[in-house]
């Protein structure tokens, strides 16, 4: 079977509900979303730094406010930075956005706590060489390339195993 033909099977087995078809497409979707997110994250790693200075680093709270169960959280920064003599904002604290609930707000703590402000707070600042707006204040780590490689590939290893074994 060609792959033309491979790929109107896997749409009609999807339309029809059918688990191959499902675990297919949403391998694809995992696959190139991760490998670009994998792709994006070892670019950052080489990204120029320099100093810059924190005006704020927290957690930030959002969505239904009067129930814990609904409010959602996600880690804020504000710094401003120089880079060729032109100041810049930045808002990213990571390459990794990461959108959670109540439960699981310490994720958030701990990706804030992996920044080091000085006493006059002063952080560094991660940036794109070939766009300074674009920043970071935490390098993205072996760890998290790792997983989210893995994360690109493990759905399609385990679609493979299961239907073409």
């Amino acid at each position: 079977m060609d792959a033309l033909n491979y790929l109107q099977k896997m749409i009609g087995l999807a339309s029809e509900g059918e688990l191959q078809g499902i675990w297919f497409w949403a391998s694809l979707y995992m696959l190139v979303v991760c490998s670009f997110s994998t792709y994006f994250q070892i670019r950052t790693r080489f990204w120029a730094s320099t100093q810059g200075k924190l005006h704020k680093l927290g957690i930030e709270t959002f969505g239904n406010t009067n129930e814990l169960s609904e409010q959602q959280y996600q880690g804020k920064a504000l710094y401003s930075y120089t880079v060729d003599g032109k100041t810049y904002q930045g808002k990213r604290i990571s390459p990794w956005v990461i959108v959670t609930n109540y439960n699981a707000r310490a994720l958030l703590a701990k990706q804030t706590s992996g920044v080091h402000v000085t006493s006059q707070n002063e952080v560094t600042v991660f940036y794109n060489p070939k766009k300074p707006e674009k920043s970071f204040l935490l390098k993205a780590n072996k760890l998290g390339i790792v997983v989210t490689f893995v994360t690109a590939i493990a759905p399609l290893l385990s679609y493979l195993a299961r239907f073409h074994t």
